[in-house]
């Protein structure tokens, strides 16, 4: 698998979409041990060309080969397990860093796993985490930023020394600083690396460069060659992608004084809403009584985990974020019961009453007709409300498994 990769006359369409060509006459190669970048506007095809390489799908007509051999000679998992693919928005799933990096190669040692995180710069901030290679990263990686998660997934693809490297924007989160070490080390390894790109300035160094438009190749060459050409769609996007960082650059600067200035004055002027004031003249009371409820919450809730042991801030769901997240959603939850909205269930609850006396002395039988009615109305909405707490478990709990799916395959971690 060590070969150049070709794409010959593929057209493709999504089985949801079929009238829908995605993929017109496609023809492109990338030769080994080269970087190949595809760029071109959202829906030119550059990451369906990623999933048909995986074989997620099969192309309508062509043929896709490794190395003179059509993917579909090779057997599947050995195809997957030879191709690292870092995308955009990385997945890394809730267990240590050192679990995420090992996923790329299950039998991979510690030596390996921290000279994968090395060679893209990850190293260094994972040993100034609290445990280390061993932290936590949560759900999705929410504890770690966007540049981090993209790092971590760069270091599980480099881990098993794959064949072929798929880039999916996987830089777009870092830095200046991070963004040229990592490309550095790519360039390093000449492997033979399959970028898509939305900010040109990464793929300067790319041996080819592939424009697609509605599933075309309409233009080839590199950096240079295809900048020579001044008409030409590339020389179009760059030029396009230059004025806009210029000018993001210029309106940074301008409005930061004035974000400065209208924060100050915001401060010093707070302008309460007008529902926040009819809530207020209402009920004043309740409003106050709230708040006060909700300090004291907070204050005990803080005190109580001050006394916890160590142990138990070493479960995953008691990290630093879940903890801040439940002081302050936790507490506001109460105040918004006990708040104004307690005033309004204790009026209704008045005028409920009173109706019901006035109802009774009226006209006793309409009085039944109606409480039975409404005690009716009430079991329902009580079994609808549970109906629906289940039925959203159920969802999250399969909406998870899926979201999942493509990642693990990636990983090869399924059984054929």
């Amino acid at each position: 698998m060590n070969g150049d990769i070709q794409f010959d006359d593929i057209d493709f369409a999504y089985p949801a979409r079929p009238d829908v060509l995605v993929l017109q006459n496609l023809t492109l190669m990338a030769r080994a041990g080269e970087i190949t970048a595809l760029v071109g506007s959202s829906g030119a095809g550059k990451s369906t060309c990623v999933s048909l390489l995986f074989r997620f799908y099969e192309p309508l007509s062509g043929r896709i080969a490794i190395n003179n051999r059509s993917i579909t000679d090779y057997n599947l998992k050995k195809l997957r397990q030879k191709i690292g693919v870092v995308s955009q928005e990385p997945i890394l799933f809730a267990t240590s860093i050192y679990e995420n990096i090992r996923l790329g190669k299950e039998n991979a040692t510690r030596i390996e796993i921290e000279e994968a995180a090395r060679q893209v710069n990850a190293h260094d901030f994972i040993m100034q985490l609290p445990n280390k290679y061993d932290t936590i990263v949560g759900e999705r990686g929410i504890q770690l930023s966007g540049g981090e998660k993209q790092r971590v997934a760069l270091a599980r693809a480099l881990v098993k020394q794959p064949a072929l490297l798929l880039l999916d924007e996987a830089t777009s989160a870092l830095d200046n600083a991070n963004e040229k070490i990592v490309q550095e080390a790519l360039d390093r390894a000449c492997r033979t690396t399959i970028v898509i790109a939305h900010r040109l300035a990464t793929i300067r160094n790319a041996h080819r460069i592939y424009v697609l438009d509605n599933g075309r190749v309409i233009e080839q060459g590199t950096h240079e060659t295809l900048m020579l050409n001044e008409g030409s769609r590339y020389c179009e996007m760059m030029k396009a992608q230059q004025r806009i960082e210029n000018d993001i650059d210029e309106r940074t600067n301008f409005t930061q004084t004035e974000d400065d200035d209208q924060t100050k004055i915001s401060e010093r002027s707070p302008h309460p809403s007008h529902q926040e004031l009819d809530d207020g003249d209402k009920y004043t009371a309740f409003a106050v009584s709230g708040s006060k409820l909700t300090e004291r919450i907070r204050a005990k809730a803080f005190a109580h985990l001050l006394c916890q042991e160590v142990a138990f801030f070493d479960r995953p769901e008691n990290s630093s974020g879940a903890i801040c997240n439940r002081l302050s959603s936790d507490a506001l939850a109460i105040q918004q019961m006990t708040g104004a909205r307690l005033g309004i269930v204790c009026e209704s609850i008045v005028m409920f009453g009173i109706g019901v006396v006035l109802g009774v002395f009226v006209s006793w039988q309409l009085t039944l007709i109606v409480l039975s009615y409404i005690v009716s109305l009430f079991v329902i909405a009580v079994m609808h409300i549970r109906w629906q707490a289940r039925l959203n478990k159920r969802s999250d709990d399969i909406l998870g498994s899926a979201s999942s799916v493509r990642p693990t395959f990636r990983l090869q971690y399924h059984v054929h």
